[in-house]
């Protein structure tokens, strides 16, 4: 996630954030950067967690960022974020003492709302909704990248020859698509192949001009720094060595073996007055 400007990601959301509100007149005047994971939004089918506070160097920057950006009309987001920085370091311990003191008792504030949140799941509940957000983090972690390589120019990849047909077919078209698609996959099967020659030569062109290109744009990248963008890249290997795993002897198997009879048991008690399903103690 680091940046080349290695940036920490709640200045990555600012600098995200101020570009949008150059963009977009209906945003939102509630401080930005509230929680260092805005990325996470939580599924319709789980309720919204309380949001993570923001550090005192945020808090600052938050505060500050108007007033700089205003005395700076000509900087751009980034240098505005690294003026900010300059100023943050120029503070005694004393003038940061009531950032630092504000972040501290949201921090408490959001702990105490936090653990009322997970309260309220049970542990089934509670595995769902983190795969939910691992998801949404995997989903959004693959966005960036898409967006990333878009804008560093990386060629797009040539489409088939059946797409082309179906490309073809489309074109000014209207109703279900659904059966739209059906029926275009049965006349593709049933096309002479003289015909789908035709697409497939074309389909053939677009492939190699995307081929040519993207060796441009590989070595492009190479001479970037970016070495881990082109197609087969391996990391290097560590020089590191790696330890030897220990033996198992007989008395560590039957260590764990009696670890997990007594997990078993006490996940199998039930406290008197609780539910037939499993909620946090």
């Amino acid at each position: 996630m680091a940046a080349a400007t290695k940036l920490s990601l709640g200045v990555q959301y600012l600098l995200w954030g101020t570009k949008c509100s150059i963009s977009l007149g209906t945003r939102p005047t509630t401080p930005l950067l509230q929680s260092s994971r805005w990325f996470v939004q939580s599924s319709s089918k789980f309720p919204t967690p309380p949001k993570r506070p923001a550090n005192a160097y945020i808090r600052y920057v938050n505060q500050k960022m108007p007033t700089v950006r205003s005395q700076n009309p000509g900087a751009g987001p980034k240098q505005i974020v690294r003026i900010c920085a300059s100023l943050w370091k120029q503070l005694s311990d004393t003038e940061k003492q009531p950032y630092i003191n504000d972040a501290a008792t949201e921090r408490e504030k959001y702990k105490s709302e936090y653990e009322d949140f997970k309260s309220d799941f049970t542990i089934e509940e509670w595995g769902e909704y983190q795969d939910s957000r691992r998801q949404r983090r995997r989903q959004l972690q693959n966005r960036r990248k898409r967006e990333e390589l878009q804008q560093l120019g990386k060629p797009r990849q040539p489409v088939h020859g059946y797409g082309l047909f179906v490309k073809e077919m489309l074109s000014g078209s209207s109703g279900n698509m659904a059966q739209q698609m059906k029926d275009m996959k049965g006349q593709w099967i049933n096309l002479p192949e003289a015909e789908k020659q035709k697409y497939m030569s074309e389909a053939n062109k677009a492939k190699e001009k995307y081929e040519a290109e993207m060796q441009a744009w590989e070595k492009k990248m190479v001479g970037q720094g970016r070495p881990e963008l082109v197609r087969g890249y391996k990391p290097p290997k560590t020089t590191d060595k790696k330890k030897k795993p220990k033996k198992k002897t007989i008395a560590t198997k039957a260590a764990k073996k009696t670890t997990k009879r007594t997990t078993v048991k006490l996940a199998g008690k039930k406290k008197p007055g609780t539910l037939s399903t499993a909620r946090w103690p």
